[in-house]
């Protein structure tokens, strides 16, 4: 593709930033469209945790989502747990923004002989398929976390990493922009199209002209297809979470309780959440309010100290709430081409892993604008399965 091809990408967040990094990699600069500011939705507010693909195959598949659906994007979140560590260092030259990269091994804690048995059995069998994970006896969980909760019987041990959200996207846009990619704000109205062909991008007050065009819009992408006469399913949640001040340092270990989870932060600080898809701090929404609410600080705050109650002492310094992106039937990404349009292209979906999966998300979608394929399997992500 000729350096010279103008395009645009609708939407500054973990994902949008990631693919005009990626295109600036490989020569092709672009310019991003965001009617806010870099990361000023929930790419800057996540918990931004990056985790093995053990882990979700173990307590998120079966669960969260109907077992088997994740498998196909398996070699994404493992790009992500491998690539983190170099790219951190790489974007600290590159954008000049630490992003607080750090190790964060995961703990999923276990409180029930029953489910104690089930897990054993099936972590062996993903380690026979070479997925990595641990079982903890009840000691060896309390030696790592003092002050756990007693009322425990093991736990499961995952390799696991962080970064601080904000920082990372700003500094995938930094690093990006003095490649030549450019910024511009404005609210996205609407696309002009021609046949299969979309020839500029409306804004409430002007009109962008470009050849390419790229929907990283989150969970307003459905908005986007929208303009193009095409309808993806879609299911908006809204995550909350919690940035509390501890009086002293937490075990570099994020905890998982049956409701409860603790993410100590490379800076000191912590991050509370909960776990489970039907709890208040993960309930879907359908007018896009990203408001924290006072019933979720509740839950999150109980939740928190029923597992490490020194936390009751802890410092409420932030309440963080974004709405995520989920396909209906899965734990999948959408990457690829619209249907029917030769020059645009889309990514979404990436549900409650936005900072794991923009890496690889980035580097495919830069290799199918700029290269035209790229060697990721993604067949089962594309959009013509899905768009209608």
């Amino acid at each position: 593709m000729s350096s010279q091809k103008e395009i645009v990408i609708i939407g500054a967040g973990a994902t949008g930033c990631s693919i005009a990094y990626h295109m600036a990699k490989l020569g092709v600069p672009s310019r991003i469209i965001e009617m806010d500011s870099v990361a000023a939705k929930a790419s800057g507010r996540a918990w931004a945790v990056i985790s093995a693909p053990a882990r979700i195959l173990l307590f998120f598949e079966g669960s969260a989502v109907p077992k088997g659906t994740v498998k196909p994007a398996l070699g994404l979140f493992q790009e992500g747990l491998d690539r983190f560590p170099q790219l951190a260092l790489e974007l600290k030259e590159e954008g000049g923004i630490d992003i607080e990269h750090g190790q964060l091994p995961a703990i999923n804690i276990i409180s029930q002989e029953s489910e104690a048995e089930a897990l054993k059995k099936r972590l062996s069998e993903l380690a026979s398929q070479g997925y990595e994970g641990k079982w903890l006896t009840e000691d060896e969980v309390k030696a790592r976390i003092p002050g756990i909760n007693p009322e425990i019987c093991g736990g499961v041990l995952f390799p696991g990493q962080q970064v601080e959200p904000y920082k990372y996207v700003l500094c995938l846009f930094q690093a990006a922009e003095k490649m030549g990619v450019e910024f511009k704000q404005g609210e996205v109205v609407g696309f002009r199209a021609k046949g299969a062909k979309v020839t500029s991008v409306k804004l409430a007050s002007e009109e962008v002209e470009a050849d390419i065009f790229v929907i990283a819009m989150g969970p307003w992408s459905g908005l986007g297809t929208s303009w193009l006469g095409k309808e993806i399913p879609m299911v908006v949640r809204r995550e909350q979470c919690l940035k509390v001040e501890v009086a002293r340092r937490l075990p570099a270990y994020r905890l998982l309780g049956n409701q409860a989870a603790i993410i100590p932060k490379v800076n000191g600080s912590v991050i509370l959440g909960q776990t489970g898809a039907h709890h208040v701090v993960h309930e879907e929404v359908t007018d896009f309010d990203d408001s924290p609410t006072e019933k979720a600080k509740n839950e999150i705050l109980s939740a928190a100290v029923g597992l490490l109650p020194e936390l009751e002492e802890a410092k409420l310094v932030e309440r963080r709430a974004g709405l995520e992106a989920w396909q209906p039937d899965g734990g999948i990404p959408m990457l690829g081409r619209v249907p029917d349009y030769d020059n645009v292209y889309i990514a979404t979906w990436l549900a409650t892993w936005g900072i794991q999966l923009s890496p690889a998300a980035g580097r495919v979608m830069a290799e199918l604008i700029v290269r035209g394929h790229t060697e990721s399997a993604i067949k089962d992500l594309s959009p013509a399965r899905f768009v209608k």
